[in-house]
């Protein structure tokens, strides 16, 4: 045959070589231009490039590599192995048209595809993003819309794992079952392995011990005077045991497989002629012993080896027959018939032992850790969309340009993008006000093409003023990366708050205690309720119920309702407003109480006051209380003081109550938000009506911390903030927060929080204890019993001296004008009008008529002659 022939092609041969060889340089030019891909490059995705080509597979591989990238993502480097596969199962391929098999390669299709299209979407869930590109490309983020709504996260990536496996299944034919049977099988024979080196490690043991177990049921048997067959156990009854156990079948297995392999070392002469029967007998369960050593080494089962007692060696069921039975018994007068029943009915072999120890004492359950999993947040989501050099060099011309328009003149000297909004910072011309520029937001936001355009006029410690323009993309702050921030974490009060990020991006985390008090205010969905769920669950994760209690006021028995039974609340989510009253009575009354507690222990606030119950009680001498009596409760000696937790109010809805309850309400948090600072109370409250009626100056001037999200006009924000601003933010958690001592507002997006991950933490505080509730907080009980000491003084120092003596002049002369008494007992006006009001409140004196007269209700005094 002549050599050149075996190098020359013949038919269609010719055609499908050349194909496979254009495929494999068409695979290695598309990895070339994957590899040197430069996101400067003219291609699709450009509108403006330089004039160079990084590229190293050129202009159309520029085009190439960034097509591929907008598609599939990262997963656009396999495209060149794929490539490759192809030609080469093509260049194998020696069938006809007719010859191929249509339906194993439409299998084959769609395998490659269902794993295509899972591999692009986990990438895009799963792996950020790189330049411009999504990391799963246009493919992965359209199937990750479209499955993570109606499976959510983990369920889509259930999903998409079980599409890769059939994928594979499909392309490649393999079967996952087969492969877990070999992986099973090898694990087995691994396992059989590692017995085998130990059982040589102790076979000179097991030798020894062998001799000993022969000796002893020799001397058993001889005892029971049992009858035994030359034939051995074999011609016996089969054994009456249980069916065996998964554990004790896998020992069965393992101790006929050791037999097999250890049958030289077990080998022993016959010392007589009765002897091979009994060393019959106790064969198996000598071999059972050996394996049970070999299987469970740490139980220690095997140590019957060197006990003296046969009956611990676990001997085989023996059943005799009728017959044998009889003999047996009729051989043996003295015994009685327990002994021969016991010596016929043993123990089965493979019965596994009872532990009564672990079924009267169970084990206790897992101690739980003090504070609930980071794990039960949401993990953020990748950035998308991020904003490039180029477009925010773009916008900067662009914002001076609509400047110019309107006779304004300056330059941005500095932007700072954010997750929602970039700040630009403009550095006006000499002679331009900055009122100018506030009048022209609105004008600025329609040039621009943006939502709303803020103006910040002053800038502390710069001299240029920000524009704030909301980004095209708008990032969700999830609560997870700013509860896992240095921040966070590092903060060692107790009542730490995330509130979200700033415009830089920087997680913003504040402390309650020096607020020490908050108002927030904002319209419907402007995310006021989740910011206040935010802050809840951060005092959830910073703080033990030993550190912070709750008293949670819901007028729509809606939004703070979820948190009931979790063990930092005081009492039940208050619904009813007349048990709100009752409750920030309680607060008042506890204020007053802490504050006698503090006086006497000679502190100044309740951090003072707990380090030195801390240090008395570590010291061997706690204190006792000092404003315990002993007609206040049944114990013959005072209590002992305890560390007193801060209690935060959270109020959801403040205008609500404040319709309802009226006056008295506003008074009561006036009081608390005075004094109680130093006791370690605060209130947070909400309202999504930042009217004056409600956010009264009394109010306002005791409670100097705000935060405004969305509100509908500059009156409310004027109203909130004493400064227009919050009517200009976007909604959904964007926020100005103004802290305790500044006038200038701080730009936050709040951090946001869904109501699957407050189930989830309430759940886990829910399995660490109970709630302790006080049931005076709602009860409102006015008596001498139920009042705390704070609101007895109180209600004592309302009943004037004089108010005997008035009640009794008034009952006998029947005029109960203000004018009477005051000349009566000479005293002023005031204090006169007070007494009457007092003789009103108890039922003596009517109210003042239209004429301003009162009738005296009450009997005139009787009268002893």
């Amino acid at each position: 045959m002549n050599t050149s022939s075996i190098f020359r092609l013949k038919g269609t041969a010719r055609f499908i070589e050349a194909f496979a060889v254009i495929g494999v340089a068409l695979s290695l030019f598309i990895l070339i231009a994957l590899l040197s891909f430069h996101p400067d490059d003219p291609s699709w995705s450009q509108t403006a490039w330089r004039s160079d080509v990084g590229n190293a597979a050129g202009n159309s591989g520029a085009w190439l590599a960034d097509i591929l990238f907008f598609m599939f993502g990262i997963c656009a480097y396999g495209v060149p192995a794929l490539l490759v596969l192809a030609c080469y199962k093509f260049l194998l391929s020696s069938l006809s048209f007719y010859d191929i098999d249509f339906l194993s390669l439409s299998l084959r299709l769609v395998g490659l595809s269902c794993g295509i299209f899972s591999f692009v979407t986990l990438a895009s869930i799963n792996v950020d993003d790189f330049y411009y590109f999504s990391s799963g490309g246009l493919m992965g983020d359209m199937i990750a819309q479209t499955l993570i709504p109606v499976f959510g996260l983990l369920g889509t990536i259930i999903v998409l794992l079980a599409g890769i496996a059939v994928g594979v299944t499909l392309f490649t034919g393999l079967s996952w079952i087969a492969i877990v049977e070999w992986i099973g099988e090898q694990l087995t024979s691994f396992w059989f392995w590692c017995l085998k080196l130990l059982g040589k490690h102790e076979s000179g043991k097991l030798a020894d011990a062998q001799e000993q177990l022969d000796d002893d049921a020799q001397e058993e048997a001889l005892k029971q005077d049992l009858p035994f067959d030359d034939e051995g156990p074999e011609d016996q009854l089969p054994s009456a045991s249980p069916k065996p156990s998964l554990l004790s079948s896998l020992k069965q297995k393992m101790s006929q497989r050791q037999l097999q392999q250890d049958a030289e070392l077990d080998a022993s002469p016959e010392p007589s002629d009765q002897e091979p029967s009994i060393s019959n007998l106790f064969a198996s369960d000598d071999k059972q012993a050996k394996t049970e050593s070999l299987l469970e080494p740490t139980l220690n089962l095997a140590t019957a080896v060197d006990s003296e007692q046969p009956s611990e060696l676990n001997p085989t069921v023996i059943v005799n027959p009728p017959e044998l039975q009889s003999e047996s018994m009729g051989a043996l007068p003295g015994d009685e018939p327990a002994a021969a029943t016991r010596a016929s009915f043993e123990r089965p072999a493979n019965a596994p032992e009872i532990d009564q120890a672990a079924i009267l004492n169970p084990p206790p359950k897992p101690k739980l850790p003090p504070l609930p999993d980071m794990n039960l947040l949401d993990r953020p989501d990748k950035q998308q969309n991020p904003i490039s050099e180029h477009e925010l060099e773009q916008a900067s011309r662009l914002v001076e340009a609509k400047l110019l328009d309107f006779n304004v003149q300056a330059t941005v000297v500095a932007v700072h993008p954010g997750p929602v909004i970039t700040r630009f910072e403009l550095d006006l011309a000499p002679g331009i006000k900055v009122s100018k520029i506030s009048g022209l937001s609105k004008d600025l936001a329609r040039a621009l093409s943006a939502i709303s355009v803020r103006v910040v006029e002053v800038i502390p410690g710069k001299s240029v003023i920000g524009l704030e323009l909301p980004n095209r993309y708008r990032e969700i702050v999830y609560m997870r990366e700013v509860i896992d921030s240095e921040q966070f974490h590092q903060s060692k009060s107790p009542l730490t708050m995330v509130l979200g990020k700033d415009i830089a991006g920087d997680p913003v985390v504040v402390d309650l205690a020096k607020m020490p008090h908050l108002l927030v205010a904002g319209t419907t969905g402007s995310g006021k309720s989740v910011g206040v769920n935010t802050m809840i669950v951060s005092l959830l994760y910073k703080s033990t119920p030993a550190d912070v209690r709750l008293i949670m006021i819901d007028p729509k028995m809606l939004e703070l309702s979820v948190y009931e039974g979790i063990p930092h609340l005081l009492a039940e989510v208050v619904t009813d407003m007349k048990e709100a009253a009752n409750s920030l009575r309680w607060c008042v009354g506890e204020m007053e109480r802490r504050y006698k507690l503090m006086s006497a222990m000679g502190v100044r606030n309740l951090k003072g006051y707990n380090a030195k119950i801390v240090d008395a009680k570590n010291a061997g001498q706690p204190h006792v209380d000092p404003l315990w009596k002993p007609g206040d409760s049944m114990d013959a000696t005072a209590p002992l003081l305890e560390k007193l937790p801060h209690i935060v109010v959270v109020i959801d809805e403040f205008a609500d109550m404040m319709m309802i309850v009226g006056k008295k309400v506003e008074e009561l948090i006036a009081r608390i938000a005075q004094k109680a600072r130093a006791a370690g109370i605060h209130l947070i409250l909400a309202t999504q009506r930042p009217s004056v009626d409600v956010i009264t100056g009394l109010i306002k001037a005791n409670i100097p911390t705000r935060m405004a999200f969305q509100v509908s006009s500059k009156i409310d924000s004027r109203t909130i903030l004493d400064q227009q601003g919050a009517e200009t933010l976007l909604g959904m958690g964007d926020m100005l927060y103004l802290p305790a001592g500044t006038g200038v507002p701080t730009r936050v997006h709040g951090a946001f929080v869904d109501d699957h991950e407050v189930h989830a933490v309430v759940a886990a505080w829910k399995e660490r204890g109970a709630p302790n509730y006080i049931d005076e907080i709602l009860n409102g009980d006015a008596g001498p019993d139920g009042m705390l000491p704070g609101e007895m003084a109180e209600a004592d120092s309302e009943t004037d001296e004089l108010f005997d003596s008035a009640v009794a002049h008034v009952t006998e002369t029947r005029r109960g004008s203000v004018s009477g008494v005051q000349r009566k007992f000479k005293i002023g006006y005031n204090r006169a009008a007070r007494i009457v009001e007092q003789m009103e409140a108890h039922g003596i004196v009517s109210a003042p008529g239209h004429n301003g007269n009162r009738e005296v209700i009450a009997p005139p005094p009787v009268r002893v002659d």
